[in-house]
Formats: structure tokens, sequence, C-alpha cells
């Protein structure tokens, strides 16, 4: 598997058992286009470099990482090199296999001799697919198919161009529990299992690719410390990354991909599919690892199922957050009335929802006509009165074209269909947007009958109206409601609109899903446009911040910026819209500091953020007996005694007391701006 070697590839493995790892400088790469950014580093493509080229099929295109400096202090070279020389330990089929399944680190990149990275196999073509966008275009980007998107309701999986029933559903969960059980035998535990590091296809079959494989622990050992996702956690108190571990989060996956739902626990939503599934479930989510059933088990079992269920979608499924059928809601394929301005909320998460969803950035809710479909009517009703003064001079004719006429009538809105995800869909975790899934606007058609200066039944755009004559860029107050929009004109100031995407030749409020910071949208019928509305906050850019971000702001600030993580700042753990109640927090890992931002007039849509202190590194969340790792003044929780080399003795948050530490070493860090959160940590060897 060695890049760009002469030979078989069988050489290949020979020369990087003999020599070690394969390895190649980071200057003799030639680099394309960056793929993402994020808080472990950057990935690129790589222009001059193959994996296994000397194969039948011509090997495959590799993309390079680069650890930022913030991952380099945590790096564990020696763990990095164990798992880039596992593919020339392992047999010719096993090795390609392990690529075939997984972005598995192929090759160490070095910069004046350390490692600064990685290469690996870029993802395979089949495991994207063309996203149709929810504004019904036939047409939209291409996409890494990451599982995020199958924990939604059918419609919504359908409404985006896939298909997948629940044949499907049991085979994917099927290959993903054969590809943990390999795993496992190879001294490979994955970790964090979780819908955004896994990748699915159904084409030729249903089958899984996992990424983000470099944090995956190879014989007990870790590149970088072991991390999870909000949501998929195991219980407090257990070992991360082992078997065990991945045969709790299989089991969370299987009942959470059957339940069309992100965080549901209830075994009973998989027994549906099959009892036996329902107690295998059961016993993957039990707390003692050791009675875990194997991946092994899950694949039998699953498989025996997938033979004799049918592939029809399931209909049974909502998204959470998501309305129940009722007054807001129409039959699909009904209009709007001419002239209804109505409203929807495009903020980051239901309101009241847990964070970690899939698009956090869209609730789902219906609203009813607007203001502007209030000033329609009035206008329908001026043009009955001119009727009556036509029909008493005697225009009879035209009178009687004007009862032919359809009535007009505003009408409800569609439903919003639930978003598949902001948590990004770049194949390397990196949480860069790539692309709205909203409608991007069209061109417009060659057919005069498009125009809607030529529809009879449109009226012409007029300066007043502002949802006619919008462009991006420009700002509005909002006089309505949470239901109506009133808009009017107004400077880009603190508590305005800013219009950041306009969608025309459609009155579909999804099409604003997905657009960067969009937080509700407005549409008319009359002009079949929408308006992708941004909430100017005097909380600062922290008003649109995601899970994983971070931020910062003086003590006491309104404004609070979104800053790259560094030492001082503030991550966001969880965020939470239309509350304020920072009760949500307490049971997130590490939570310490909370802020909410409101926008008067419209509950809805305030910000709830749940913060931790960046700390310079583990000791700064350590408790006593808490084991660590001590490299250089580094200390790393590794999830395990047995790889540790110091415990905590004491803690205490006062800075700069090692008095408190009766004669054992100590450690010890403060914030100038938040004083609050000093320490002083005490060690001692083990």
């Amino acid at each position: 598997m060695a890049p760009d070697e002469p030979g078989t590839a069988a050489r290949g493995r020979a020369e990087m058992t003999a020599a070690g790892p394969a390895s190649v400088d980071a200057a003799a790469l030639v680099l394309g286009d960056r793929l993402g950014q994020g808080g472990q580093g950057t990935v690129h493509q790589v222009r001059n470099k193959r994996i296994n080229k000397s194969a039948p099929d011509g090997g495959w295109e590799v993309v390079y990482k680069e650890y930022g400096p913030a991952a380099l202090p945590d790096l564990d070279a020696r763990a990095l090199d164990a798992a880039v020389a596992l593919l020339g330990r392992l047999p010719e089929g096993e090795a390609r296999w392990l690529c075939e399944k997984t972005a598995w680190p192929a090759v160490v990149v070095k910069r004046q001799g350390l490692a600064c990275g990685f290469l690996m196999r870029a993802v395979p073509d089949r495991f994207h697919f063309t996203l149709r966008t929810l504004a019904g275009a036939s047409t939209g980007p291409r996409r890494l198919a990451t599982v995020e998107y199958l924990l939604n309701d059918d419609t919504y999986v359908a409404g985006i161009g896939l298909s997948v029933g629940d044949r499907d559903r049991l085979l994917l969960l099927a290959d993903l529990a054969a590809t943990l059980d390999r795993l496992h035998k190879l001294g490979v535990a994955v970790g964090d299992v979780s819908p955004k590091n896994l990748l699915f296809t159904l084409t030729p079959r249903p089958e899984c690719f996992l990424i983000d494989s470099d944090a995956m622990r190879l014989n007990g050992t870790s590149v970088l410390p072991q991390a999870e996702t909000p949501d998929w956690q195991i219980p407090n108190g257990e070992e991360r990354a082992t078997p065990a571990s991945d045969t709790y989060k299989l089991a969370l996956l299987a009942v959470r991909l059957f339940a069309r739902d992100q965080a549901t626990t209830d075994p009973a939503r998989l027994a549906r599919a099959g009892t036996a599934l329902g107690d295998l479930a059961r016993a993957s989510l039990a707390p003692p690892p050791a009675t875990r059933p194997t991946p092994a088990a899950w694949a039998e079992q699953l498989t025996s199922t997938a033979a004799t269920t049918t592939n029809q979608p399931h209909t049974g499924g909502r998204k959470k957050g998501a309305p129940t059928a009722g007054a807001n809601q129409r039959p699909p394929g009904q209009r709007n009335g001419p002239g209804a301005a109505t409203r929807g909320p495009h903020g980051p998460g239901s309101p009241g929802s847990g964070p970690g969803r899939p698009h956090p950035r869209t609730r789902t809710r219906t609203t009813t006509a607007a203001a502007a479909g209030i000033k329609q009517a009035a206008g329908i009703l001026a043009g009955i009165l001119i009727l009556v003064l036509l029909i008493a001079t005697g225009h009879h004719h035209h009178a009687q074209s004007q009862a032919d006429a359809p009535a007009t009538d505003p009408g409800w809105s569609d439903t919003p269909f639930p978003d598949p995800g902001t948590t990004s869909a770049d194949p390397y975790d990196t949480g860069d947007d790539l692309g709205s899934i909203g409608d991007p606007g069209g061109n417009p058609s060659d057919d005069p009958s498009d125009d809607p200066s030529t529809d009879p039944d449109t009226p012409s755009p007029t300066p007043t109206d502002p949802i006619a004559t919008a462009a991006v860029g420009d700002c509005f107050d909002d006089a309505g409601d949470s239901a109506h929009a009133d808009l009017s004109t107004a400077s880009c100031t603190t508590g305005t609109f800013k219009v950041v995407q306009v969608n025309t030749d459609t009155t579909d409020l999804k099409s604003c899903d997905g657009v960067t910071d969009s937080d509700e949208s407005v549409s008319s019928t009359a002009y079949d446009r929408v308006l992708c509305l941004s909430y100017l906050s005097s909380g600062g850019s922290s008003f649109h911040a995601s899970q994983g971000d971070c931020v910062f702001g003086a003590p006491g600030a309104d404004e609070w910026s979104t800053l790259p993580c560094s030492t001082g700042t503030f991550k966001v753990l969880a965020v939470y819209h239309g509350t304020t109640a920072h009760s949500k927090c307490e049971n997130w890992p590490h939570y310490n500091q909370w802020r909410t931002m409101t926008v008067p007039g419209n509950s809805g849509l305030d910000v709830l953020l749940c913060l931790s202190m960046q700390y310079p590194d583990d000791a700064g969340y350590a408790t006593r007996n808490e084991c660590l790792v001590k490299s250089g003044n580094t200390f790393t929780n590794v999830g395990s005694c047995a790889k540790s080399n110091v415990y905590v003795s004491g803690r205490t948050n006062t800075y700069d007391d090692p008095a408190f530490c009766q004669g054992d070493a100590s450690v010890w860090w403060r914030s100038n701006d938040y004083p609050a959160f000093a320490y002083t940590v005490c060690w001692r060897w083990r």
C-alpha cells in the first residue's frame, strides 16, 4: 500500500516492514483544493500521490490531513506510526479490505523530521449522493452520504433524493456490525461510532465506510486523545474506544435508525423490526460492558431479519421537533393564496430540542398568512369595489370576465422538512458548510409565459412591497409576531433582519434550510419569492455559533465573537433555541458557563449556549484520583489508568497554591478575564 512505488503491492509492504512505516516529506506533496478545516487541522487534495498505484485498478486517490498547531502537542507520533505500519503487517487481502472500509492512515507526513499529518484514501465515489434541494429542484450539490441523513423521517429522506427502506437499513447495520467485528480482530476499536463518522451506500448493496480513522484506537493506543460525539457517549465510568463501547454505540445507532430519531435510547423502537433485535439492543445498552453481545451476533441477527423484511419505507417516524398533523398543516401540493406572506423560522435546532441534531440550523414549524396577505386581501376588496362601479357604468363584459376568474384565498404554508445536518457534509469532519441546501434561485426561463411581468394573474412588483424588491444585503424591521411577518426597510443595525439569500420561483419556506446564518424565511405567493433572513443580534457572531465552535467576550459584555478554539476561550457544548433555561446545560460534560441571547418579540429565536472553558490541557477538568498521562508539561486523559503515569491527588480553585498540595507536585492556571475558572491541581507519579 505504499504510495507511488513501482512493483507489486507486496513489495511495498515488505519495504514498510523493513524500514518502518511509510513516510513522505510534506515538501514533496503537490496539494490541490482544501477540502476542509477543523479543530484538529486541515485536509487537502493531493495531486501527485496515490495509494497502491501498482494494483490492477490503478490504486486510489489520496488526501492529506495536516494537524494544526493546537493538535500537535497531543499527537502521539508512535501511535500514528503504528497505525500506518499496520497496513504493511497485514496480508494483502486484509490491508486492501481495511482501505476499502475505512479512511485508514496510510503514509506518515513529516516536516523537518517530525510527524505533522498523514495521507489517507479519499472517500470512494459510491459513498456520495446528489442532494435534491428541498425547494424541489431535480439536481443539487454532491454530498457525502453520512448516516445523519437517515436519522429523519422517510418523507424527508425521500424529499432529498434518497430511497431507503427497512431492509436497506438492516443490511447497512449488518455490514457495519461485520466491519466492527473484523476491526476488533485486528486490534482496532472505533471509539467515536456516530453518524457523522459513518458513510453509507445502497449501490450495488448496502454497506458502510468509516472516516476519522486516526481517532480509532489500535491495540490500546490512540493518535490523539479519545473524544465522543454528544448524545453518543458511553455510560459514565466506562473506558472509551473498546469493543464493548463499539457494541453499545452500534445498538444506539440501530435503535435510532429505525426510530428515525436523533436521541432515543428505547430498544422498543427497534423491536418493531424484530423481537430478537430488540433483545440484542437491550443487552447491548446494559451497563456491564463484559455482558454485551458481540458485533458478530448483531451481524448474524440483522442479516437473518433482513431476509424476511420488505423494503417499504417506514411511515410512522417523525423527526423530533417536527409538528404533528394539525390545523397548521396542509395536504401536499396545496398552494398559498396570492399575496400570502408566510414566515418560517430557520434557526439552529428545534425549539427546546437537544443539540447534535442533523442540520441544527433548522426548526420545523408551520405558520399562517402574514401581514402582506392581509394587504393583498385589501387590494382584492378594492378591486371588487371598482368592479361594482364598472357594472354601474355599463361595462358588463369586463364584469363577467372578473366573475369567471378563480377566487383568491390566503392558504396555509407547507410544513417544512427537517434538515439533515449542519454538522458538516465534509468527508473529514471539519464543520465547514459546503453549500446551501436551499433553492439557489434558479435561472429565469426563456419562455415569456414564465415571466411574472407578463402573467395577468401576478401583480407587478411595486417599490412599496419589501418581498418583491428585496436583494441580498438589504435589512428590514419586522413588526410582526412569531407567525406573521410585517417587514419594513431599515438600516442594517442591531435588531434588524438581513437578507442573506433570495430564492425565486418558489414559495417554499424550506428553501432557506441550510443557508448559513438563516434564522427565518418569509415568502410571498404573489411574487413567487422567499427571503432568507438573518437576525443581527447584539450578542455578536456568537448568536449564530454552532456546537463545537468556540466563543469569547469580556465579562458582562453583550457582544461575544466566534473565534478559533484556543486556551481561554469557551467551547460550545450545546445550542438550544426558543429557551433561556440554562438548567438544560447541567448534564453536559465539563459545562461551566452559559450564555443567553434574546430576540424581542420573537422568543422562538432566543438562543442558549452551554459552554466549557478551554483549559490548557486535561488537568483543567481532572478530579481527585483521576489518572493522566504526563508528557513534558502536558497532561492528557487517555481513558485508562493502565496507560497513565500520574494521578490527581488534590484540586483547588485557588490559583498558584502549591502549599495546598502538601508536598505533592502541582500545576496551576487561570484566565485573566475569568479568574473564577482558576485551579491548582496536585499530582503524584503512579
